[in-house]
């Protein structure tokens, strides 16, 4: 004899099922399905907020799948039942148990905006989702209702309804932080209600990147920083980002500064930063619709700058004991340019960099002035000028390094600078005798002069320079470079 038996298990599950939509014929229906039990007999009940019964249902047959049952059942439910409920209730009973699931009717979704039209202040408020043409709108100022004008109603594409009401406002009354409310009832639901003021205006600081950031975790950091004296419109405030005109909404990270402040953090990594010309942070305090936005625009140039250090002379050092140190960067178009400065194998330090300044030859220039106490000079310590540019998505940066005993190869006279080029502004009143072609023949003759000297340059730099002041005084402006045993002039008229 074999006796056959199966288990009892009561439904796993029991959730609901909500109208979407507009009703049919003034009618709502809503459902309720539950899982996961066996055998297939199963009971549904409905009752509304106040506990009644609801009788108007079809309970659909049980289904098996994978060893147990799914069960449905759908309610119907009039205009004037729906008004009256603020929730309806779906029960099962199972000989392995009993479940319960709560069915709440769709919030309406609700806004209250301000926004100045010349001299006069309009207030909006705006509803979305309703489920019927049917809303309420009440106006209240400072908790006293007010007159306000009937919503306008129109159909979404989702099938549901949105309306708006808008108020016309007393400017006395809205710089006096008068309070306005806006309250909406629908459906008999709880009335929904939005309360709105005139707040203090706010300040958007977006701060450029770090160039420490830039060098030492090759990415870019942009801080924007919210602040206002009313804490409760700075914690209202939404901050947004757009990185070349599209919203950003990975790598943010956000802080409070303190109570009447909060900071936005942006990260962008080195290689997708070489493409960024943008960054835009925008703050919108809750209930206005235009926000306060900063921006910040980046250049990144056609082509890689080039970088030369400089000695400044001690006398045009302001305090005795310091060797000042000066880094510049020429690029033909204008670019964004990270500076700093390391001495041997330490870390990076930050020099004193200035903003791009556009020469005379249509270039763009960038100086960092780095500082540093004379015995590390005598010291013999190897300095470098660490640069990063817009344009370039390598990690290492151009680096170009000076130390005394470099120095002292190239120089005899402290005067000369670091880079063995000189320039004057004084005009001498010969200059004019001067012609591109004379000064050519100049420099040949000057070259052959000097051609078999390289192993005397010590010697010869305080006639290099002598003969490089009479150019200039002629010309405008010379450099010299020992390439090969020769020694090349470049003028610049």
């Amino acid at each position: 004899m074999v006796t056959v038996s199966s288990a009892t298990t009561a439904p796993s599950s029991l959730f609901p099922l909500m109208n979407c939509g507009t009703p049919t014929n003034d009618i709502y229906s809503i459902g309720c399905v539950a899982t996961g039990f066996s055998p297939s007999s199963i009971t549904f009940k409905w009752t509304d907020s106040s506990e009644s019964p609801l009788t108007d249902f079809v309970q659909y047959p049980s289904v098996q799948s994978g060893g147990a049952y799914i069960g449905v059942s759908q309610l119907r439910v009039s205009k004037n039942e729906w008004g009256k409920s603020e929730y309806f209730r779906c029960s099962v009973e199972h000989p392995g148990g009993k479940k319960t699931t709560v069915i709440n009717k769709q919030p309406v979704s609700v806004s209250l905006l301000s926004a100045p039209i010349g001299n006069t202040q309009y207030l909006m408020c705006m509803i979305e989702d309703l489920a019927v043409v049917e809303v309420t709108v009440t106006w209240k100022k400072n908790d006293k209702e007010v007159e306000g004008p009937t919503p306008t109603v129109g159909l979404q594409p989702s099938g549901l309804y949105s309306a708006s009401s808008l108020l016309k406002v007393n400017n006395t009354d809205w710089n006096n932080k008068v309070k306005y409310s806006c309250v909406v009832q629908h459906q008999g639901q709880n009335p929904t209600i939005k309360t709105i003021s005139k707040t203090e205006p706010l300040t958007v600081t977006l701060n450029p990147p770090s160039v420490k950031k830039v060098f030492l975790d090759n990415q870019a950091v942009l801080d924007c920083v919210i602040a206002g004296t009313d804490q409760n419109t700075v914690a209202g405030t939404t901050i947004t980002w757009q990185v070349n005109g599209k919203d950003e909404t990975e790598k943010i990270v956000e802080s409070k500064d303190n109570l009447n402040s909060r900071v936005s953090t942006l990260t962008i990594d080195q290689t997708r930063w070489t493409n960024v010309n943008k960054v835009q942070c925008s703050a919108k305090k809750s209930g206005e619709v235009t926000p306060v936005i900063q921006d910040i625009s980046f250049t990144k140039g056609s082509r890689a700058p080039s970088v030369s250090v400089h000695l400044l002379p001690e006398e045009d050092t302001k305090k005795e004991g310091d060797v000042t140190l000066v880094c510049l960067v020429v690029s033909p178009s204008l670019c964004d340019v990270y500076i700093m400065w390391k001495e041997d194998r330490s870390e990076y330090q930050d020099g004193v960099t200035s903003p791009p300044q556009k020469t005379p030859e249509g270039n763009y220039s960038v100086t960092s002035v780095f500082t540093i106490k004379k015995n590390k000079w005598e010291g013999n310590s190897v300095f470098t000028c660490a640069v990063k540019h817009g344009l370039d998505n390598n990690t290492a940066p151009q680096e170009r390094s000076v130390s005394k005993s470099m120095a002292n190869i190239l120089l005899t006279e402290p005067e000369a600078g670091f880079a063995l080029s000189c320039t004057d502004n004084v005009e001498d009143e010969f200059g004019s005798l001067w012609s591109t072609t004379s000064s050519f023949i100049i420099l040949f003759l000057l070259s052959l002069t000097y051609s078999t000297v390289l192993s005397l340059v010590k010697v010869l730099t305080p006639l290099i320079l002598r003969d490089c002041r009479l150019l200039m005084k002629a010309i405008g402006s010379c450099k010299v470079t020992i390439l090969n045993k020769i020694i090349i002039y470049e003028v610049f008229n």
